[in-house]
């Protein structure tokens, strides 16, 4: 019933925008409107047919404009080493480019109805001896491949996607993977400052409702009060953030959305014409007077064979919270070590192969996103490793456009020991979580009539098999809170990508799966789902673009959930519940995406998307605690929507960017609000740029509301302990990236900053312990190739 109100009002709200597009900003419009700029479009949208293998960059795009028949416009220069996928069958010459520049960087520009400007922006990396970094614009439309398992620039997927790429990542000099997710809107974070106890929340969906991957693999660990980002951020060369329900092409837990981490690679560093090198980073954050060190060598063997290995070492102290105080218990120190090679037998194929060692040992409470307790929370020496293995193979043949397989492999293993200490009786836990899996999938491009096609049809499989020991002084045995159990999950999908007209997608698509979940002590279970969805994407004017999607998610639940038993805390004990039904959820969400070049002075940009999305939820899993047990229980029906916004200019002398959300959540069954809803907030960032110095500057700002809407105290609801209310705040920063233009300091790269400039003390949402205080950052490193 509220569901078919909200599609109302979500007609309403596309209609209401895209008036506003057309009313509020006709002189934007029109400055696009130049002469033969519909026909710019028609041409951009006609279907052709290409036939362009994988090679380097630069012979694709001349290619590309023989059988386009567009002028292409290029700096060779700063495309050379880049290398192309290549692209084969009918396609629009929109869609023909953003394949062929999959994973570069580069990005295009129609200009009129037979030229087209391919660019790429020197913002990453350093640039060759004597060459300067001539920044260009900033916003480009980075390519995802998380939202339909085939590349597509951002602006052409049905969906809100945040792509942050390697440039993003190195200028906020983050500590944890935190540092780059708590900016985006409808995305926050879940547990306290310590690394230990940190998740994400995306819509008002956190822990396993949020899907996880590194290279591919899938994060599943599952532990009260513990989080799952065992990665340094220094590591990563991009992240993607999928937003709504998304089971269809990634199953189980895909209800909040997906995040996608990526780790670096030897062509993130090599300059043309080189073969190898090193890079060294020094690093430093004074709110937990935490140095970092980063080591890596790069190579490249006879044009086929990339090499990366680096190490990273972080020796974090204790943490300052705002107002100076300081968090006991959160000194670690954190060692993670990656070895990535790439290899590419010929010109179709490739084959990544990926070796990550994660280790981080400190003094901290058990559970991590609280205060210490004799009692309930005890202080513990911790150990935590994570080896992660995943292999990446790819295969596409411009005369075999049938058969363009992708084949994931992936192992976790995980283990953690915790070494009581306060109170000091002997007591060792250890946690061990091993997962094994894959994903396999196909996409066939053809066409019918004048409908092309892009089927991708896939399998994939993961198996996660845990169990926990307790040491104490009468001997070992196994830990019933982190039950021995095992679990697997197998889902079979199909998507069709439907070039219907030119600038409109239709994309329908169907998954299902069967899971289990098996336990040596406790009865079995299996159940299954289906996962369909239907979304559309229509580039309407060459600067509006609307899109919208209606879909199905699903999350079994975890082992955790269903076996666990033994001691909750002093006087009440776990109830294991095998007889736990998934959680469920349908969203439907829309967008509208303006797009303006131009507008001031030559090059700028402005780019605004903003998303509206109402979900309902069934069957949320829920811990109810009583006086005397504690079980979880399928217990809530929720109603979830909001609105999502982001507004980015960019100009050759500044920038500027606003980012705001706010999502309501109420629990169907007792009326009240859900407790997991972040505060409304608004992020902005300003800033300039000095290009003859290779200087970038800026201040950003988070402003975060009340948050109010809680379901109380009552525990006889279910709820664990007291829900506590949140006082808005403001948090601002400083920020600075440096790459120097000089011939004797190429290489060098400065990133420096001040988070909390005004030592705020604050408590985000669902967290019972308050932030980070005032943090000076900087990181040095120096990139040397032969």
């Amino acid at each position: 019933m509220g569901f078919d109100k909200d599609f109302q009002r979500l007609g309403r709200y596309l209609l209401l925008t895209t008036v506003l597009a057309f009313v509020a900003v006709p002189a934007l419009a029109q400055a696009q409107v130049q002469p033969d700029r519909g026909n710019v479009v028609a041409q951009a949208g006609a279907v052709v047919a290409f036939d362009i293998p994988a090679q380097p960059l630069t012979g694709a795009l001349t290619a590309f404009g023989v059988q386009a028949g567009y002028q292409v416009s290029v700096d060779q220069a700063s495309l050379a080493g880049l290398r192309s996928p290549g692209v084969s069958g009918r396609l629009t010459s929109r869609d023909a480019l953003a394949r062929l520049l999959a994973g570069t960087g580069a990005t295009f520009r129609f200009t009129d109805t037979r030229s087209v400007v391919i660019e790429k922006p020197v913002t990453t990396g350093t640039a060759p001896a004597g060459q300067k970094n001539e920044a260009g614009p900033v916003i480009l439309a980075p390519v995802t491949v998380t939202a339909t398992k085939t590349a597509h620039a951002v602006d052409d997927v049905p969906a809100n996607v945040s792509v942050l790429d390697r440039e993003y990542i190195e200028s906020r000099s983050p500590s944890k993977v935190e540092d780059l997710l708590r900016g985006l809107p409808g995305v926050d974070m879940e547990g306290g400052p310590r690394r230990a106890g940190q998740d994400v929340n995306i819509r008002g969906f956190g822990g396993q409702q949020v899907v996880v991957t590194l290279d591919g693999a899938r994060q599943n660990f599952d532990a009260g009060h513990k989080g799952r980002f065992f990665v340094d951020p220094d590591l990563l060369r991009s992240v993607e953030v999928l937003r709504g329900s998304n089971s269809a092409l990634h199953g189980s837990g895909a209800i909040g959305g997906v995040i996608a981490m990526e780790t670096k690679d030897a062509s993130d560093f090599l300059q043309p014409g080189q073969t190898a090198g090193f890079r060294t980073k020094l690093g430093y954050s004074s709110v937990a007077r935490e140095p970092q060190y980063s080591v890596g060598g790069f190579a490249r063997l006879d044009d086929r064979i990339d090499l990366f290995a680096n190490f990273t070492y972080r020796d974090s102290g204790t943490m300052k919270q705002g107002g100076g105080r300081e968090l006991d218990y959160s000194a670690e120190d954190i060692a993670n070590g990656l070895f990535k090679a790439t290899i590419r037998p010929d010109e179709n194929q490739k084959l990544s192969l990926s070796f990550i060692q994660f280790n981080g040992s400190g003094t901290q409470p058990t559970n991590s996103d609280t205060a210490p307790n004799a009692t309930s929370n005890p202080v513990v020496e911790r150990d935590t490793k994570m080896t992660t293995l995943a292999g990446n193979y790819t295969y596409e043949n411009p005369d075999m456009p049938l058969f363009s397989p992708t084949v994931k492999v992936y192992r976790n293993e995980l283990s953690v020991r915790e070494n009581r200490i306060i109170p000091a009786t002997l007591r060792v836990d250890e946690s061990f979580l091993v997962t094994n899996g894959f994903d396999v999938y196909n996409t066939a491009r053809f066409g019918t009539g004048d409908v092309d096609h892009a089927v991708t049809a896939g399998i994939d499989f993961f198996n996660d098999s845990q169990k926990g020991a307790r040491t104490t002084a009468t001997g070992t045995a196994e830990r019933s809170t982190f039950p021995e159990a095992e679990g697997q999950v197998v889902g079979y999908y199909l998507q069709d990508e439907l070039s219907l007209l030119p600038g409109l997608t239709l994309t329908p698509a169907l998954r299902y799966d069967t899971y289990n979940r098996d336990s040596s002590t406790i009865s079995d279970f299996e159940e299954s789902a289906l996962s369909p969805k239907l979304a559309a994407n229509w580039r309407a004017l060459p600067w509006l673009g609307l899109y919208a999607s209606y879909g199905k998610a699903f999350r079994a639940p975890s082992m955790t959930e269903a076996f666990v038993a033994g001691t909750h805390f002093f006087g009440n004990n776990f109830i294991s519940n095998p007889g736990l039904r998934p959680e469920k959820a349908k969203t439907a969400e829309g967008g509208v995406r303006l797009k303006f070049d131009d507008i001031a002075t030559a090059g700028d940009q402005l780019r605004f998307n903003t998303t509206y999305f109402h979900t309902e939820a069934k069957d949320l899993i829920e811990l109810i605690v009583t006086s005397t047990t504690s079980k979880y229980t399928n217990t809530a029906d929720a109603t979830i929507k909001g609105f999502e916004t982001e507004l980015q200019y960019d100009m050759r002398q500044a920038f500027f960017g606003l980012g705001a959300s706010r999502i309501r959540g109420d629990n169907n069954v007792t009326g009240n609000p859900l407790d997991s809803i972040p505060a409304d907030k608004v992020t902005a960032t300003i800033g300039g740029k000095l290009e003859d110095y290779g200087l970038r500057f800026g201040w950003r700002s988070e402003f975060v509301a009340d948050q109010n809407r809680v379901s109380g105290t009552d525990t006889t609801g279910g709820v664990e302990g007291a829900v506590l209310a949140t006082s808005g705040y403001v948090v601002h920063g400083v920020f600075m990236s440096w790459l120097p233009v000089q011939d004797w300091l190429a290489g060098f790269r400065v990133d420096a900053g001040v988070e909390n400039i005004f030592d705020t003390t604050y408590r985000r949402h669902m967290t019972s312990l308050y932030e980070e205080g005032r943090d000076y950052r900087i990181a040095v490193s120096y990139t040397k190739g032969f």
